[in-house]
């Protein structure tokens, strides 16, 4: 029977002593909590502010938060949408007009007048700007202005109660010139550099007769969890009329539930692999100091000391570490966080403006709250098994303990010529197969968070967003579709500049297309809307007259020719692949999203017909029958959108109908090398010419700003990775050799000099960094492929690159790392005689 015994306050003055003996470990280990907890807090708080910014980013990207739109809804439709509850908020936006101005048309850009109400400007619109300054338009004489339509208007300098006049075509075309009073301004950040925008009041479009009817659009953005079902449930509860389709401005096909998967197996990975790099840091450091205090521990059981006393011991000098190492890596998190990296970010992006990433950093409490209880509970896990070590050893154990088992069943290993050194290295990692996989395992683990980490931020990173969104290097457009403008000795000269590797036609025409038979106005309008159709039957009876007179001024669509390269690579990059043989030959033209209808096979060329193909004729009666399918929706795989029903078929094609077809754009791609004169060369070619162009690497430098942000936060976070992982990689090879101290002082009693034991040591090096390398080359990239696959689900525009340079730049770290430290090791350890060493 055991008696209890109360010691407590003896435990206590022995932890107490303990820990001033051990001074240098004591820092070691608060170095060690430190690190961890520094590494916990300032990794998830850096990280949480990145998703968070890159939210904003992607919001002020797309100029709303609306990701489905309907043109000129019936107020009926507007009821039954909201009725169905699958959206946040309901929008409604009509386009005033646009500015009429030679200095805009000159720059190449747009300036539109619009109308948002109280829903779309404060829910939907007023996220994905910036620098509000006064307020939205109250009076009719009243406007809210883009910074970048002062800009195009040469109104830099206006300030808000300043009046100015605008010249503006509206939406019938006719010319208006009216003055305003200027009530705020804003930044807007989206792709479309060359747009500003002009906010009006609901006053004015009162007065001026406008609804959204005649001249709106319907913006609505979806709740998360009703994004899948929400087509369906649109297309059944609300009817539309004739030619009105939905645009969804989101992938429909994009499961939302499996990008919240996504995202929490990301993030619950990389977690899960910094928690356990914090262990091992700790856990080494504490194997260390039990296995050289072992004998202490065994001359306390000699005296009564229970196991479950010595590990209070051992464990309490931990923990009393803690309290000092837990605050300074909170600190220092908050410091880093907080101080550091704004004060860097807004040294970096000063002097820029209208930059979509934002460079605040978040602060959360919870994720400090979360930091100390994540350290605490690692602190506690890393200490058990030293504990339980020192706890469990007997005194006769504890003079003889070394750290290492060694194999149960020695083999008989004779030799002829002496130990051959590389076999005894060979031996020495792997005859204790616990301690060879703990030092694997903080090889590995250190690597593979640092390349998770780096993987991820490089497949969400601002030139995979560009790329994606801007597919060539340099676009040529004629905007006007001027014959004359992009001839054949233009494009030929393009294409034999140095550093050009291809360059894509699309040519423009108005073809038209044939039609069994013309509708009935009252029919089409009259029947439909009864007594309120005046105004209908009126533009009704000026179709039905324009028809008579020329099919072409109402029916027609915008045909645009393709080339083959254009079309084989639209096929290539896009998910949903198309016969490509097919349009070649003339048997397939591709209609834009907008456009199609929702039975299958059928497009939209106008709102008044639907056909399930196209038949287009040329002006000599040469006529092509074409299959239709319709073009997924994305930026630029083709051209961007016209605003009018589109026809894409090939461009050999159209030549045969049309060989009067103007050359509407020049897609262009070229060796990076050769860019800077590229683009130098094609600005003086289209400076007299009124051509616009179009600069990937100007819409780059346009976003750097938000480039610089990211890969400052990102690499802050693979900083302190890196960090982490070295430290662990030396602290194990430090470990192993600490627990061969004594074993070591007898291979040198007994003849092995101090050269031959640090070149054995450096091939035990040699091995752990040529094994982990090849973990990191297999399995490690199959972690760091899935991770890139799961970043694809959570941002589409995600690409994964294998991290060639990275994973080569790591190898390269590892052996160096491995094959230093055990000599600077043993060196340190061997200061003193071989006798001492011995005892």
């Amino acid at each position: 029977m055991k008696l209890e015994n109360n010691n407590k306050q003896i435990i206590k003055r022995i932890t107490n002593s303990s820990l001033k003996y051990n001074k240098l470990r004591n820092i070691v280990v608060v170095i060690a909590i430190v690190l961890t907890t520094f590494m916990i807090s300032s990794v998830f708080s850096i990280g949480a502010s990145l998703i968070k910014n890159y939210h904003i980013m992607s919001v002020r990207l797309a100029e709303t938060t609306a990701n489905v739109y309907l043109p000129n809804p019936r107020e009926e439709q507007i009821k039954a949408i909201e009725k169905l509850g699958i959206s946040d908020s309901v929008g409604k936006e009509i386009l005033v007009g646009q500015i009429v101005k030679k200095d805009i048309q000159k720059s190449k850009g747009y300036v539109f007048l619009k109308y948002y109400d109280k829903e779309n400007w404060q829910k939907q619109i007023t996220p994905a700007i910036g620098d509000v300054k006064g307020n939205y338009p109250i009076k009719e004489n009243e406007v809210m202005m883009s910074k970048k339509a002062l800009e195009l208007l040469g109104k830099d300098e206006s300030k808000i109660g300043d009046k100015i006049k605008l010249s503006y075509r509206g939406n019938e075309g006719s010319k208006i010139k009216k003055e305003f009073v200027l009530s705020g301004i804003y930044t807007t950040y989206g792709l479309k550099l060359d747009t500003g925008y002009i906010a009006v009041s609901e006053k004015f479009i009162k007065s001026n007769n406008l609804n959204i009817l005649d001249n709106g659009i319907l913006s609505f953005t979806l709740k998360n969890n009703k994004k899948n079902e929400a087509p369906d449930l649109l297309e059944s509860n609300v009817d539309l009329d004739e030619g009105q389709l939905y645009q969804y401005c989101y992938d429909i096909d994009q499961d939302s539930k499996e990008m919240a998967k996504s995202s929490v197996a990301v993030i619950g990975t990389i977690g899960l692999f910094i928690v356990f790099s914090g262990y091992l840091l700790i856990y080494n450091i504490m194997h260390i100091a039990v296995t050289k205090d072992i004998h202490f521990y065994g001359l306390m059981k000699t005296i009564g000391t229970s196991p479950k006393q010595i590990k209070k011991i051992v464990k309490g000098q931990v923990f009393r570490l803690s309290t000092i190492g837990i605050p300074i890596g909170l600190i220092l998190g908050f410091v880093v966080s907080f101080i550091l990296l704004p004060m860097l970010i807004s040294t970096v992006s000063s002097g820029t403006d209208g930059n979509a990433m934002p460079s605040e950093i978040s602060f959360s409490p919870l994720i400090f709250i979360c930091a100390t209880l994540f350290s605490l509970f690692t602190i506690s896990l890393s200490c058990r098994k030293p504990a339980k070590i020192a706890g469990n050893i007997s005194p006769t154990e504890s003079l003889r303990y070394s750290g290492s088992k060694g194999n149960k069943q020695k083999k008989d290993r004779k030799s002829t010529n002496g130990g051959k050194l590389y076999k005894m290295a060979w031996y020495n990692v792997f005859r204790d197969k616990k301690r060879a996989i703990l030092v694997f395992a903080s090889l590995f683990i250190g690597i593979i968070t640092y390349l998770s980490v780096n993987t991820f931020l490089d497949c969400i990173g601002m030139e995979n967003y560009i790329n994606n969104r801007v597919r060539n290097d340099f676009e040529i457009q004629n905007r006007k579709a001027v014959d004359g403008k992009i001839n054949d000795r233009f494009i030929k000269e393009i294409q034999n500049m140095d550093g050009v590797k291809s360059v894509s036609n699309f040519k423009l025409s108005n073809l038209q297309r044939n039609i069994n038979e013309i509708p009935d106005p009252m029919a089409q309008y009259g029947e439909k809307y009864g007594e309120d159709s005046v105004k209908l039957l009126d533009e009704a009876m000026r179709f039905h007259e324009g028809i008579e007179k020329d099919h072409s001024a109402y029916v027609s669509p915008i045909t645009v020719g393709v080339d083959d390269l254009a079309i084989e690579k639209y096929n290539d990059k896009n998910n949903v692949k198309i016969d490509v043989e097919a349009f070649k030959t003339g048997k397939l033209a591709l209609v834009d999203s907008n456009h199609f209808s929702k039975e299958k096979n059928k497009c939209i060329i106008d709102k008044n017909f639907t056909k399930e193909n196209i038949v287009l004729r040329g002006k000599h009666k040469n006529s092509l029958n074409f299959n239709v399918t319709q073009i997924v929706k994305d930026y630029n795989f083709l051209l961007p959108d016209t605003g009018s029903p589109t026809v894409y078929i090939s461009l050999h094609q159209l030549e045969k109908l049309d060989k009067n077809a103007v050359n509407y754009t020049l897609h262009i791609n070229v060796d990076k090398k050769y860019e800077k004169a590229i683009n130098s060369d094609i600005k003086k070619m289209t400076k007299d010419k009124n051509l616009f162009v179009i600069s990937k690497s100007e819409e780059i430098k346009a976003l750097k700003h938000s480039e610089r942000i990211m890969d400052i936060i990102g690499g802050g976070m693979s900083i302190v990775l890196i960090l982490i992982g070295l430290l662990n990689f030396i602290n194990v090879m430090v470990t192993g050799i600490n627990i061969r101290l004594k074993e070591l002082a007898v291979m040198e009693s007994i003849g092995m000099t101090k050269n031959q034991i640090k070149k054995m040591l450096t091939l035990e090096g040699t091995y752990y960094a040529g094994i982990t390398t090849l973990l990191v080359s297999t399995l490690g990239m199959t972690i760091v492929f899935t991770i890139g696959k799961m970043a694809k689900k959570i941002a589409n525009y995600a690409e994964f690159i294998f991290p060639t340079v990275t994973l080569i730049s790591l190898a390269i770290l590892i052996f160096a790392v491995c094959l230093i430290t055990p000599s600077i090791a043993y060196k340190y350890s061997s200061k003193k005689s071989v006798t001492e060493r011995l005892k």
